[in-house]
């Protein structure tokens, strides 16, 4: 199974395939190509042997024009992220009523001050194995490859209505970014061959919108213990890919990353914790805290491959989607 439309070829590592079902697609990828003046051989596939139907063998030199033209024409030819407009148009109303709140609850403290709650956070994602975030190894055909976690951040803005004096019901947005370094093992007694590689940062942006009740235990001087739990919805706008290539002289290699999305929104558990200070007239408060979240069910897939003449393995697997690490907050009124 291919998440992509380009491949290595299976017989010529000088070689990429880039692969189309439909005539009209192959006739638009035709004319850049031959605009932008990029080498290609073509053929018709009527078995379907690879999946589709239009191929086209690209030189690696010309590799990067030759994808910049692919995401050009998937670009143009691709469904909308949300396909439903009614949905689109909900997340576009939702998203500018709670911009609205914020900018109310900013601005309209003699009215609000009491009720609405504005902060601006930031998180750093610690690679924690305690907590769940550990790296994860998989194996198929002798090719070995670990994904493991690096540190990441993230951005945001929280909102909270305070309907008792030590509960809040909170929501924002948060944009994340998730850090992987893939390591690559390929044992292969019968060919004599080891090999070792590493594509050193696979970065993949997320949105968060939480959704959580918070209460907080006073311990005097404007001083809170706070604890908040719930679920949220994750958003991942893309999928990402990267690649290495290595030669040493002997076993000339490419070896490829891929990390997307099983869904376009999936479901999170969320849980906070965390020390406040609560503002006092102009003076902002601050919070700093510790989060955990993992999504239900499986929503990140991957697939790495690695090539060589002698050679095309192919593995897909799942991955863990737990994050967790620190987390500061500055408190507005």
């Amino acid at each position: 199974m291919r998440w992509t439309n380009y491949f290595i070829h299976p017989g010529d590592n000088r070689y990429y395939i880039f692969s189309f079902n439909e005539r009209n697609h192959k006739e638009m990828f035709e004319r850049v190509l031959i605009a932008e003046k990029i080498p290609f051989e073509n053929f018709e596939d009527e078995e379907l042997e690879y999946g589709a139907k239009y191929l086209f063998g690209i030189p690696r030199t010309h590799l990067n024009e030759a994808m910049r033209a692919n995401n050009l024409l998937h670009a143009s030819i691709r469904d909308p992220f949300i396909k439903s407009k009614t949905l689109r148009w909900s997340l576009l109303l939702i998203t500018g009523f709670m911009i609205a709140l914020s900018l109310i609850g900013a601005l309209s403290n003699q009215a609000y001050g009491q009720s609405w709650e504005l902060a601006v956070q930031t998180r750093l994602s610690t690679p924690f194995k305690l907590v769940g975030m550990e790296p994860q190894t998989f194996s198929a055909d002798g090719l070995t490859t670990t994904w493991s976690p690096k540190v990441g951040q993230s951005f945001g803005v929280r909102l909270q209505y305070r309907f008792k004096e030590n509960w809040t019901f909170g929501t924002g947005l948060l944009w994340l970014r998730n850090n992987y370094k893939i390591d690559y093992h390929y044992q292969n007694d019968t060919l004599g061959l080891s090999s070792f590689d590493t594509i050193p940062l696979l970065r993949a942006s997320v949105y968060h919108i939480p959704f959580l009740a918070e209460t907080r235990v006073p311990l005097g001087l404007g001083y809170f213990v706070t604890a908040a739990a719930g679920i949220g919805l994750e958003l991942r706008p893309s999928d990402v890919f990267v690649q290495g290539y290595t030669d040493d002289g002997m076993n000339s290699r490419s070896y490829e990353a891929y990390l997307g999305r099983v869904r376009w929104m999936s479901v999170l558990m969320m849980t906070e914790l965390g020390l406040e200070k609560e503002p006092k007239g102009e003076t902002p408060g601050w919070y700093l805290g510790v989060y955990w979240s993992r999504a239900l069910g499986n929503s990140i897939w991957v697939e790495q491959v690695i090539d060589s003449n002698p050679y095309r393995i192919i593995d897909n697997a799942f991955l863990n989607t737990t994050l967790a690490g620190v987390e500061c907050r500055i408190l507005l009124k």
